[in-house]
C-alpha cells in the first residue's frame, strides 16, 4: 500500500522570520519528496528534518521541484537547492516544473555560479550532472506522473506575476497547495474532497490597519481569511493547512479562530517542520 506525507519545510513569507523559512514543502510518496516552492532556508529545514530523524531522505533526494511562482520568498533558495544537494552527492540533476520565465531563471542561476560550478568540477568528486537543471515552463492541466502520483496544475491569480496551484493525486491521497493568489473561478470545484488544503492567507480583521497601498495589494493578489474560509466551505478538505501566514500581530491560535468563526474544519496554523499523514 502507497504511503504518502506532507512536511511543511518553509512556512514563512518574505518578511525574514526567526523560525520561519520561505515557502516550501515536500509531498512525500513513498520515500520519495516532490518539492513545492524553494525559499530561503528550505534546504536547511530538510537537513534538520533529517538530522532529527523525521525524515529518512536526505538532500540528495531533492531533484522534482514544482515552482508556484517566481517572487524571491518562493525560489531564493533555488541555488542552495541546486549545488548544496550535488556537493551532498546528488546524481541526477534537478528537474523543474512552473510558470513562464522559470527557464530564464535557471538559466541565469547556472550563469551566477559558473565560476564555483567550474571549481567543483575540476577540484572535487562531484557527479557530472547533480548540479545540472532542466527546466519545464508548464500550461494547465496534468504537469507530471510517474508510478507514485500525478501532479496537475491550475493558473492561480498573483496580479501581473504567472502562477499556478497544485494538485498532487497519489493513492494514499490528495493534496492541494494554492500558491500565492486571490481567489479564482474554478478553483473550489478542482480542489473539492481533497484529503490536505495547504492555503496562503491573511488576516481580515487586522487588514484595516495596514497602510493603504498595502491594503489594496493583498486584496488584489492573496486570500483574506474570509475568503478562504468560504473556499474551505466548498472545497471541504479534509484538513486545512495554512501557510504563508499575515498575521499582522495576531497569534497562530487567534489567526485560526478568526477562520474558524466562518468555517467549522480542521484547520492548523502551520510552523517549519509540521507533519501531515495521508
Amino acid at each position: 500500500m502507497s504511503r504518502a506525507k506532507v512536511i511543511m519545510l518553509g512556512s514563512g513569507t518574505p518578511n525574514a522570520e526567526a523560525d520561519r523559512a520561505g515557502s516550501g514543502l515536500a509531498v512525500v510518496v513513498d520515500g520519495r519528496p516532490y518539492l513545492v516552492d524553494c525559499g530561503h532556508g528550505v534546504v536547511q529545514r530538510v537537513v534538520q528534518a533529517h538530522a532529527g530523524g523525521l525524515i529518512s531522505w536526505d538532500t540528495t533526494a531533492l531533484d522534482r521541484l514544482f515552482v508556484t511562482h517566481l517572487h524571491a520568498d518562493h525560489t531564493v533558495g533555488i541555488p542552495d537547492l541546486l549545488y548544496t544537494p550535488w556537493i551532498h552527492g546528488r546524481e541526477a540533476p534537478l528537474q523543474a516544473w512552473g510558470p513562464a520565465g522559470l527557464e530564464q531563471m535557471l538559466a541565469h542561476i547556472q550563469l551566477a555560479w559558473a565560476e564555483n560550478i567550474r571549481e567543483h568540477r575540476s577540484a572535487h568528486p562531484c557527479s557530472e550532472h547533480g548540479y545540472q537543471a532542466r527546466a519545464t515552463e508548464a500550461q494547465a492541466g496534468c504537469v507530471y506522473c510517474d508510478e507514485r502520483l500525478e501532479v496537475h496544475a491550475l493558473p492561480a491569480d498573483h496580479g501581473d506575476l504567472a502562477a499556478f496551484s497544485y494538485k498532487f493525486v497519489t493513492p494514499a491521497g490528495t493534496v492541494v497547495v494554492s500558491g500565492d493568489t486571490k481567489p479564482v473561478p474554478g478553483f473550489a470545484d478542482w480542489a473539492r474532497g481533497c484529503d490536505l488544503l495547504v492555503h496562503e492567507v491573511y488576516s481580515a480583521r487586522q487588514w484595516p490597519e495596514r497602510p493603504p497601498a498595502w491594503r489594496a495589494y493583498h486584496a488584489r493578489v492573496h486570500t483574506s481569511t474570509r475568503e478562504l474560509a468560504a473556499l474551505a466551505n466548498e472545497i471541504r478538505p479534509g484538513c486545512l493547512w495554512l501557510y504563508h501566514q499575515l498575521f499582522w500581530g495576531l497569534t497562530p491560535d487567534e489567526l485560526v479562530a478568526e477562520l474558524s468563526s466562518e468555517y467549522d474544519g480542521d484547520v492548523v496554523s502551520t510552523a517549519d517542520l509540521d507533519m501531515y499523514d495521508l
